[in-house]
């Protein structure tokens, strides 16, 4: 694989936005085995941290940000600022309510990550093509 693949897909910032976000990133060429269990995992638990206070039926939206390169896979979530800073988040104990670690698991499991504020906030991670 030599070229940049990337994928950008806005979803609705509710409960059903992890299950979309896993069925988008089951289905990138690129992205499977042990890489991508360690995806679809991740990016459950980030969109959890950004749809877990958002009112239901707002409209609100979450993006979703797939990039597919020869040696690294970057996966951005990004929608509202959460209430939490990330490092309130990182070291919190409480979960965020449909997710698991949250943070703590990226923390973990992620080759780098990151945060970024525009417009929006933004949480970012990479996993190496091994």
């Amino acid at each position: 694989m030599s070229a940049v693949r990337e994928r950008v897909v806005d979803l609705p910032a509710n409960a059903a936005a992890a299950g979309m976000a896993r069925r988008e990133l089951a289905s990138t060429p690129g992205i499977g085995g042990e890489l991508g269990y360690k995806a679809l995992l991740m990016a459950s638990e980030l969109i959890a941290v950004y749809v877990q206070d958002v009112e239901p039926g707002g409209g609100a939206t979450v993006r979703l940000s797939i990039v597919v390169g020869p040696q690294r896979v970057r996966i951005e979530v990004g929608g509202g600022a959460p209430a939490e800073s990330t490092d309130a988040l990182l070291k919190s104990r409480e979960t965020p309510s449909l997710g698991g670690m949250g943070l703590q698991i990226v923390d973990r499991m992620a080759d780098a990550w990151g945060v970024y504020e525009a417009d929006e906030s933004t949480i970012w991670f990479e996993l190496a093509r091994t």
